[in-house]
């Protein structure tokens, strides 16, 4: 398969078929280069950030609060929708960073990535790391959402270096590919 359609299909289909995907790179992984050095490194500073924002959304009771909206009739922020916007390298990542990630059914119109206590991944969709709705805003103390969206903002960075390393590693075993 050419790279450009394996691609693709990393970035489109149903969050079953994304989880797929992703199951079958962190294999592949595991089974070429080892993940060791950059990455190994990398990934342990983004678990040491990811802890940090999600105990700034422990603290300003997020998981909770987006659990309870989500569970409304249109999903709110944490909807079927946003399950749709995941990537499997997104959830590669996670995987990468030891999460158990399963996908909750039925979903109705809820993300079927979260659980009752929240979201399941340990590094957050981009759309998830860069969006604070109303709830969260007028709940939270002006201190608090500047420090969560410093966090949020770190962690982002840092995924995105991630998945650009992955996805460069990635390309040349699948150029060998017949």
């Amino acid at each position: 398969m050419l790279i450009h359609q394996q691609l693709q299909c990393w970035y489109s289909g149903t969050p079953k078929e994304k989880l797929g995907h992703a199951f079958a790179l962190h294999t592949l992984l595991q089974d070429n280069p080892p993940i060791e050095g950059v990455l190994e490194e990398a990934l342990a500073s983004l678990q040491h950030s990811c802890e940090q924002l999600s105990q700034q959304m422990t603290h300003m009771h997020m998981g909770a609060l987006c659990s309870a909206c989500a569970s409304q009739a249109n999903g709110g922020c944490c909807s079927a929708y946003m399950a749709d916007n995941t990537d499997s390298i997104q959830i590669l990542i996670n995987l990468l960073l030891g999460r158990n990630i399963v996908l909750r059914e039925p979903t109705d119109s809820e993300c079927c990535f979260l659980g009752p206590q929240g979201c399941l991944f340990m590094a957050k969709p981009i759309f998830c790391l860069n969006y604070n709705c109303t709830h969260i805003v007028h709940r939270a103390a002006p201190l608090d959402l500047h420090q969560l969206e410093q966090r949020a903002a770190k962690v982002l960075g840092q995924q995105t270096t991630i998945e650009t390393w992955i996805l460069d590693h990635l390309r040349p075993l699948f150029l060998e590919m017949p």
